[in-house]
């Protein structure tokens, strides 16, 4: 089986590995399933880092009008679900806060595919070897911060024609986007990003020694590069260390699970059994009662919603009847949301010859998700603006921004007021 060895994967649109053993690298892309259980088989793996990529990470924002982070663990995964294209029954979920104050906490949340980490736990298993889950925005962050003393920064990264760009506050990463251009328009986009730079942060780019551009707007770092290196990621762990852990606490968002003892099981149900047999007569009555008593508070409950003009209620049924009997009534107080009026809208929001297109469009109940595109940075914050001053919408927020083509598709959220007819 050979020596023990430590085995570094980076997947982003494909999976590269690394394998350092002593004054021999092996640096490849694994080009499937079966090509990976044999590279097991071949050799004693004792430890394997999985690195997630930007693009295999869903990331989003939220904010919470409070700051107990105990309060935002119970709610996140209900608040957050909307956010994302899959349901987040199919994500393995991280979460931590980038900006906290009393009356708010703005946190960043990260989507896994379980699909992803599930195949690698799997072969764990088989091939008896332990398992770390890293991120890239955090490896990243932490190899440019054991760089310079700067908290604050603007970090870009170039790996071949990848294209990502991370925001660095406090030595967290509070905003990200990635895309895959063009070698020739590498450094437009760089360009791009020192020009839209209104916070002045230092800007710092890692890459490899084939990019060329020099200018004092920003820092390159060029850590040595094998030509064997499949990936400039692997030639950052060749001169610094320790960079798995982020620099703050990471969060998993949990999911309600009950653990039960089977002897308290069995105890309980015999129980139950017994109780059952000895009171099932007065459980049954009171059963009935209850369920009596539920249903006429639901009744009245939806009686008040429904005619809330009314201050006496003696029959709910019966005055629900006679209230209904005019259609007219019934539209009155049957609320909806006309996606006609949402196109209109949109149309009246943009001006005309406005470079902005929606190529996609969800709405779940009053959550409105739109994927956009435009030409620019500034037209996104026009577009923002406009939509948050719109009659129709509110609590406007901005997903991902990716730029990619000369373009920058970007994610709008918002909830639509109810209209009633």
């Amino acid at each position: 089986m050979g020596k023990k060895l430590n085995l570094i994967v980076y997947i982003r649109d494909k999976e590269r590995f690394y394998l350092s053993t002593g004054e021999k690298k092996i640096s490849s892309v694994f080009e499937n399933h079966q090509d990976i259980s044999s590279f097991f088989e071949e050799n004693h793996v004792t430890h394997v880092t999985v690195i997630f990529g930007r693009p295999a990470i869903f990331i989003r924002k939220i904010e919470f009008p409070f700051s107990s982070l105990k309060m935002i663990s119970q709610v996140i995964l209900e608040e957050t679900s909307p956010l994302f294209p899959v349901s987040t029954e199919e994500l393995e979920l991280f979460w931590y806060p980038v900006l906290k104050e009393k009356t708010k906490t703005i946190v960043s949340i990260l989507g896994i595919e379980k699909s992803k980490i599930e195949k690698w736990q799997k072969l764990s298993a088989t091939h008896k070897f332990k398992l770390n889950i890293c991120f890239e925005p955090f490896i990243l962050s932490n190899y440019v911060s054991k760089i310079t003393t700067e908290r604050n920064f603007i970090l870009v990264f170039i790996d071949h024609n990848y294209f990502a760009r991370y925001i660095v506050k406090n030595k967290m990463v509070v905003e990200s986007n990635s895309s895959y251009i063009e070698p020739d328009t590498i450094e437009n986009v760089l360009a791009d990003v020192v020009n839209n730079n209104d916070e002045r942060l230092p800007v710092f780019c890692i890459t490899d020694s084939k990019f060329s551009a020099r200018t004092d707007q920003y820092t390159l770092l060029i850590p040595p590069v094998s030509e064997s290196v499949s990936s400039v990621l692997f030639s950052i762990f060749e001169s610094k260390k320790n960079l798995y852990k982020p620099s703050h606490r990471v969060f998993s968002v949990s999911r309600s699970e009950l653990a039960v003892n089977p002897f308290v099981l069995l105890a309980v149900i015999c129980y139950l059994i017994i109780a059952g047999l000895m009171f099932r007569p007065l459980l049954i009555a009171r059963q009935i009662q209850e369920k009596v008593n539920d249903t006429d508070k639901k009744m009245e409950q939806i009686f008040r919603e429904a005619f809330p003009d009314v201050k006496k209620i003696v029959n709910p049924v019966i005055q629900a009847r006679e209230r209904l009997r005019n259609i007219g009534d019934v539209q009155k107080v049957v609320p909806k949301i006309s996606v006609i009026s949402i196109m209109k809208e949109i149309s009246d929001i943009v001006p005309a010859n406005f470079p902005f297109k929606v190529s996609q469009m969800s709405l779940r109940g009053s959550d409105l998700f739109l994927t956009c595109s435009t030409d620019t940075l500034e037209n996104v914050e026009l577009l923002t603006q406009k939509f948050t001053r719109s009659s129709i919408f509110q609590n406007v927020k901005v997903g991902s921004i990716v730029p990619e083509s000369g373009q920058i598709t970007f994610n709008l959220l918002m909830k639509v007021k109810y209209e009633k007819n």
